[in-house]
């Protein structure tokens, strides 16, 4: 016990690791709270009367590509209008009756602003779920007089369809695909969250935690300097900086990310304290704060530069502050 208080008495002496503390508490739930502020606002789609399952499948279609479900179209256009949708698709609820009597024609309906940021890629969206669900009627059109009913023609094409077996009107675009609100959350969050954690691993305790135990063994020996200063104050140190990283998943209603954090702070830890046990010490702040900045491009919170440079996919995997991002 006298080893661990004299280890928090050490700890809480400089105010580098009590201001990273609170960093780590505050800065990641701050983050998340700003990712609705600061990103394109995701489109919207709404379905008119009982859905048919034609517009069913075009629902799930363009919640796969980000849209959001809105109770009515009065509740979408004023959701465009107030700049809370980039735009909307209506989906009327009959719309294979639709698509049976006069095909495609305006069967949708597209909402739109002169606020939209991206109003042609939402309407090529709708177009490509439009096109998806109609392809069975062109199929049954191409097979008119044949011995086979409608309804085995469309059963037999999703069947294929949903096994992978047919092609897709799936849209791949760098900048096309609008994250859910949740998802953008995660992804503003985990950032901050990793980076502070791996700044702090190293800055605030793998670097003063040696350099204090090298001064203190020149004084005390070398192993008494160890049992009694290290690896008290080791353990003291990264349990504080998982528990901060804790309240801020826990402030974030994310109580499942604690076992990850746990491992995380766990693994900066051996990295941070392998690093500074290799003789020479000039370079490796500076290696830390190059992983950090690269970190910041190869671990983005608005884009992910491996759309443009599928190396990167694979070089960030070796950086400390992605782990996290892997265990979660």
């Amino acid at each position: 016990m006298t080893s661990l208080r004299f280890a928090v008495k050490r700890l809480f002496v400089t105010p580098w690791f009590t201001l990273f503390w609170l960093l780590i508490l505050v800065i990641p739930v701050m983050a998340q709270r700003a990712a609705a502020d600061v990103a394109v606002p995701a489109p919207g789609y709404a379905i008119e009367g009982s859905a048919d399952e034609d517009a069913v499948r075009i629902a799930a279609y363009l919640e796969e590509a980000g849209f959001r479900r809105f109770a009515s179209r009065e509740a979408l256009r004023e959701a465009v209008d107030q700049r809370e949708a980039d735009a909307g698709v209506v989906i009327p609820g009959n719309i294979s009756s639709k698509l049976r009597e006069t095909g495609i024609g305006n069967c949708l309906l597209f909402i739109k602003s002169p606020n939209s940021f991206l109003p042609d890629l939402w309407q090529e969206h709708a177009s490509a779920a439009l096109f998806g669900v109609y392809a069975p009627y062109v199929m049954a059109d191409a097979l008119d007089g044949a011995a086979l009913s409608d309804e085995e023609i469309f059963a037999a094409y999703y069947d294929r369809f949903d096994a992978g077996k047919l092609f897709s009107f799936d849209i791949s675009s760098a900048k096309g695909h609008v994250e859910p609100l949740t998802e953008r959350q995660d992804r503003f969050f985990l950032g901050a969250l990793s980076l502070l954690l791996f700044a702090a691993a190293f800055y605030a305790a793998a670097e003063p935690l040696t350099d204090e135990t090298r001064a203190l063994s020149a004084r005390s020996g070398r192993k008494a300097a160890l049992a009694h200063f290290f690896l008290p104050g080791a353990a003291v140190r990264y349990l504080l900086l998982w528990l901060a990283g804790a309240g801020a998943a826990l402030l974030c209603g994310r109580p499942t990310m604690l076992p990850a954090l746990a491992l995380y702070v766990l693994l900066l830890a051996v990295f941070g304290l392998a690093l500074k046990a290799i003789p020479g010490s000039s370079w490796q702040g500076m290696l830390c704060l190059f992983l950090l900045l690269i970190s910041l491009a190869l671990c983005p919170v608005y884009a992910d530069l491996s759309l443009a440079l599928p190396a990167v996919s694979v070089i960030r995997r070796f950086l400390p502050p992605y782990w996290l991002w892997m265990m979660v």
